[in-house]
């Protein structure tokens, strides 16, 4: 079985083969045949045209000669006499050979409507003479079919090379000097006769077929509709039968969609959504059916031909537009994607350069690592803007008004809404190098105390001792005062107790007794040592401070409640009435007296 398969199409391409070899062959032949008419055909003209000029040459000489009777004179005239005799045997031979053509010569009918009007015999240019008949044959049908062409309107055109029949800027079919040859006449007599037979057989061809026309194109409209009726049926059954899958296979197949434990979009949600979608590709079809159906419904009848190709043209010239606008934009696209490339990489670049400081592997003199991912932002920012700037002028559209007027419009509300972030922004890069604190440090600004947990262009953040949240805008930071607890927390953080005695009281024994508190709170340093300061003699009491020294600031609280519980139980226990005196606590990070030091200030 294999093998007769095998044999099957080797025989079959073989045959394959020898036909198209074949019918190139008889290609050749028919063009060998018709360049060997042509050359025929052109040798006998010119022959025509030489002997023609001979004869003007002639009677220019005899009209010349002024003698009447001289014998020069009556030689030229016996001479001229003895050319035309032999130019009317020429003429007889060549009727003769020229008939012997045409009986011999493939010749190619114009019969557009049945009957012949006339004969092609030899090629016209690169057109073989039976091309030649059947594109004048297609012409002739394509007037015919156009009932707002008038036959009238056919004229002819005298050139030196053809006599053409035209209509318009259309050229029915041309007669040259070879054609007339053949036919034994001038080419504009064969023109004339031409045309008068088109004419004839258009006008007739109509008057015999109007009502079979039109009732043809009706026909065929009509059937164009039930095609496109039968086309929306099936939309609207194979609609309604997706319609009923999906809400049948609702509750199995289609599932929610779960982005961990958040539904995202519910079963329900997704089968309305492929309802809709349905629904749109329905009516879609239904559109595009339309527009086909619509010009080709419209090319049927001739008086509405040119809706059909407006129609189609609402259509074309938009989508031409657009892909001629995407074709010529692809060079300027190219450039925007080198731009990109480049200040991509260049900013990837950068910020190596930055995270080289940041993480100390690279040093600058001056340059704190601190400042490296800021400075960084600023790069990156810098870059981005420039790029944008260098890929403005090829945007599309970029330099229509309203491109225009919408950047003008985008750059007023930025700059009449954005005033107080944009001082904020700059607040924030002057707090990024003044560098008052960092993330991790503990800090007061104003009355809001707490540890820095975010520094971003914009704000900063507080969480305080109780675990809130403080935003603070950083244009307020910048423009109030701002305490440090953890820069110099190495060293020791102060904190004061103020109280009041009576001044029954020996200072002495205050001394004593608040300086021997420090010692048993355990979150106090006592290196530097504690000391007491008089810091006001009222009318009615003496203001005490305790100044006492810790490392940690978040623990000034706890230590201060323990000084406090402490003081009431010794000065109870030393007898001393605690009803009368006030008591104060605050923390500052300021320079303190020490006694200790022999008169000389500590920094805290």
């Amino acid at each position: 079985m294999r093998s007769i398969s095998i044999y099957f199409f080797v025989t079959l391409s073989y045959l394959l083969s020898t036909s198209l070899q074949l019918y190139a062959q008889e290609i050749d032949s028919v063009n060998k045949k018709e360049l060997d008419l042509s050359s025929l055909l052109n040798g006998i003209r010119q022959q025509q045209i030489n002997d023609s000029l001979e004869r003007v040459k002639l009677q220019h000489e005899i009209a010349d000669l002024k003698s009447q009777n001289s014998p020069k004179k009556e030689n030229l005239k016996q001479q001229l006499n003895e050319f035309d005799e032999e130019n009317t045997i020429r003429q007889q031979q060549l009727k003769v050979k020229v008939d012997s053509i045409k009986k011999n010569t493939k010749r190619y009918a114009v019969a557009p409507f049945q009957d012949t009007l006339f004969y092609i015999y030899n090629k016209l240019g690169s057109s073989l003479a039976k091309d030649r008949a059947s594109n004048v044959v297609s012409r002739i049908h394509n007037l015919y079919e156009d009932d707002f062409v008038k036959v009238d309107s056919f004229k002819i055109e005298n050139s030196e090379i053809s006599a053409d029949i035209v209509y318009k800027d259309l050229i029915i079919t041309s007669v040259t000097e070879l054609d007339a040859l053949l036919e034994g006449k001038s080419k504009e007599e064969i023109a004339a006769n031409y045309l008068k037979k088109i004419q004839d057989s258009i006008t007739a061809e109509r008057a015999a077929n109007s009502i079979t026309k039109l009732l043809t194109r009706i026909g065929l409209v009509l059937l164009i509709l039930i095609v496109f009726s039968i086309l929306i049926l099936l939309i609207n059954r194979l609609k309604a039968y997706g319609t009923r899958r999906i809400l049948t296979e609702r509750t199995q197949r289609i599932k929610d969609i779960k982005i961990k434990n958040y539904v995202l979009v519910t079963s329900v949600q997704k089968t309305r959504m492929f309802i809709h979608a349905i629904n749109i590709l329905r009516w879609g079809l239904i559109i595009l059916i339309a527009f086909i159906v619509l010009p080709i419904v419209f090319s049927v009848f001739p008086f509405t031909q040119s809706w059909a190709s407006n129609l189609i043209g609402l259509f074309t010239k938009p989508l031409k537009t657009a892909v001629l606008a995407i074709w010529h934009y692809i060079p300027n696209l190219i450039t925007i994607l080198v731009i990109l490339a480049v200040m991509r990489y260049a900013v990837r670049f950068i910020k190596y350069i930055f995270s080289e400081i940041d993480k100390g592997k690279l040093e600058i003199n001056g340059f704190h690592r601190d400042f490296a991912m800021p400075t960084f932002t600023i790069v990156r920012f810098l870059l981005h803007a420039f790029t944008l700037v260098l890929i403005f002028p090829y945007l599309p559209g970029a330099n229509s008004d309203i491109f225009k007027g919408i950047s003008v419009f985008i750059g007023i509300l930025f700059s009449l809404g954005s005033s107080s972030a944009i001082s904020n922004i700059i607040a924030g890069l002057v707090i990024t190098y003044m560098r008052p604190f960092r993330i991790g440090d503990r800090i007061t600004i104003a009355d809001k105390t707490g540890v820095v947990i975010e520094k971003s262009p914009l704000v900063t953040r507080l969480r305080t001792i109780k675990n809130e949240e403080i935003t603070i805008p950083n244009s307020s930071v910048l423009s109030g005062n701002t305490v440090n607890y953890s820069t110099f927390s190495e060293d020791g953080i102060c904190f004061q107790v103020e109280l009041t005695v009576g001044y029954e009281e020996p200072w002495q024994r205050i001394h004593e007794l608040l300086l021997n508190i420090p010692p048993r709170v355990k979150r106090v340093k006592l290196n530097p040592a504690p000391f007491v300061l008089q810091k006001q003699l009222d009318d009615f009491y003496v203001l005490y401070e305790l100044n006492v020294f810790i490392e940690r600031s978040a623990e000034i609280e706890f230590a201060r409640s323990e000084i406090f519980q402490l003081i009431l139980d010794d000065f109870l226990t030393a007898g001393i009435d605690m009803n009368g005196p006030h008591i104060y606590a605050k923390a500052e990070h300021v320079q303190q007296y020490n006694p200790n030091m022999h008169g000389k200030t500590q920094e805290n």
